[in-house]
């Protein structure tokens, strides 16, 4: 069932107290509230708000050696947008979301796909973000304006992301789709980690549809 344009839960982050708290609506008693509580999501849209500084890459090694990359390139502006879309992809492969189906920049076009791999025990889209980027393709991202990725993880989940930079604002907006069966908690738990690994001014759930 789709909720009315009016039903527009919001997330906070950082500080996620009150995430997904859904609006109070008018139900015939408290089993109708459980069941509508404990409804899984086959669709959900975020919108996240970062901020101009790049993601803090220390403690994890991936993101360190991109960052050196970057420095070493003295790509500065767009070099941020890559940082950014490497920590979201490091986010999201902590929660198991480490296949990538498809990746591109735009403008650009389309990067070169990771090798397929099976399993939970995958490696983390990120080692492949640094190896397409190594073996030559730095002028795909030169004048890349958002970097889009479609990931999926190994129950039927799928995950459409992009990382925009807005570049008046000399910031940067994140959207993400989440496709499959998705519980309040796994939604949680996504943002959480994206909070975690990203500089996050606020998210916020503009749309989502009940199973």
């Amino acid at each position: 069932m789709v909720p009315p344009k009016e039903s527009r839960p919001a997330l906070a982050a950082p500080g996620l107290g009150d995430l997904l708290s859904l609006p109070i609506q008018t139900s015939p008693g408290p089993r109708a509230n459980r069941r509508r509580r404990d409804r899984p999501y086959t669709h959900v849209h975020l919108e996240v708000d970062l901020t101009a500084e790049p993601p803090n890459p220390g403690g994890v090694p991936l993101l360190e050696k991109l960052a050196g990359l970057l420095r070493e390139r003295k790509v500065v502006e767009h070099g941020t947008l890559i940082l950014m879309a490497a920590a979201t992809l490091h986010a999201l492969a902590a929660r198991q979301f480490r296949r990538v189906d498809h990746w591109e920049v735009s403008p650009g076009g389309w990067l070169p796909p990771p090798l397929a791999r099976k399993g939970r025990d995958a490696p983390e889209p990120v080692g492949d973000l640094v190896a397409t980027l190594e073996s030559g393709s730095w002028a795909l991202v030169g004048n890349a304006r958002s970097f889009s990725a479609r990931l999926s993880d190994f129950s039927g989940a799928r995950v459409d992301v992009t990382v925009r930079r807005v570049h008046r604002e000399r910031r940067h907006t994140l959207t993400l789709d989440l496709w499959g069966r998705w519980t309040k908690e796994a939604v949680e738990g996504l943002v959480s980690s994206l909070a975690e690994r990203l500089p996050v001014v606020r998210s916020t759930m503009t749309r989502f549809r009940f199973a």
